[in-house]
C-alpha cells in the first residue's frame, strides 16, 4: 500500500474513532499500521508475534480489539477460511471477493462474482433480514489434487 493510500486509510481510521469517542492511540496506531502493511490473510495472532519480533509490546486483547475496530471502519475484513481461526484483510476499497480451498492441498482460490451481491439483498429483503456479514466459500478438491485422487484410484 502507498504511503498516500495508508495515509487516507489513517485518516478514515482517526475520523472512526472520533465518531465514536474513541482515540487514535500509539498502540491502535501500531496495530494499524502492521496491518496495512500485511500482505494477504493474517490472524490476530500473527500481528502479535510480528510485533513481539519487532519490540512493540501491546496486549493481545488490545490487538483483537482493535481489529475489530478496524473492521467496523471498513478497512479490514474478516475472512472465513474452512474453518481455520478467524483472518483479516485489508479491503482496500475493492469488492468484498469469496474462496475456493482445497480440502487436500489447502490451496486457495479467491474469486468476486457481482451476482452473489444481489442474491443476498433479495433473501435479505424476502426475510426482513439486516445483514452485517456473510461468509461464502467452496471446499473441495483443486485440479491437481483431483488428479492425485484419481491416479490412486487407478
Amino acid at each position: 500500500m502507498s504511503g498516500s493510500d495508508q495515509n487516507t486509510e489513517r485518516e478514515k481510521f482517526s475520523l472512526f474513532l472520533q465518531s465514536g469517542g474513541l482515540k487514535l492511540t500509539s498502540e491502535r496506531l501500531i496495530i494499524f499500521n502492521e496491518a496495512l502493511a500485511t500482505e494477504g490473510h493474517f490472524e490476530a495472532d500473527d500481528l502479535l508475534v510480528i510485533l513481539k519480533q519487532k519490540g512493540k509490546k501491546t496486549s493481545r486483547a488490545t490487538i483483537y480489539r482493535t481489529l475489530e475496530i478496524l473492521v467496523q471502519a471498513e478497512i479490514l475484513r474478516k475472512v472465513c477460511l474452512n474453518g481455520e481461526a478467524v483472518h483479516f484483510e485489508k479491503t482496500n476499497d475493492q469488492p468484498r471477493h469469496d474462496h475456493m480451498i482445497c480440502r487436500n492441498c489447502g490451496k486457495r482460490y479467491e474469486f468476486h462474482l457481482p451476482e452473489l451481491q444481489g442474491i443476498q439483498n433479495n433473501l435479505c429483503q424476502r426475510y426482513n433480514f439486516r445483514m452485517q456479514d456473510y461468509c461464502f466459500q467452496i471446499v473441495g478438491l483443486c485440479t491437481d489434487c483431483v488428479e492425485i485422487t484419481h491416479e490412486q484410484r487407478n
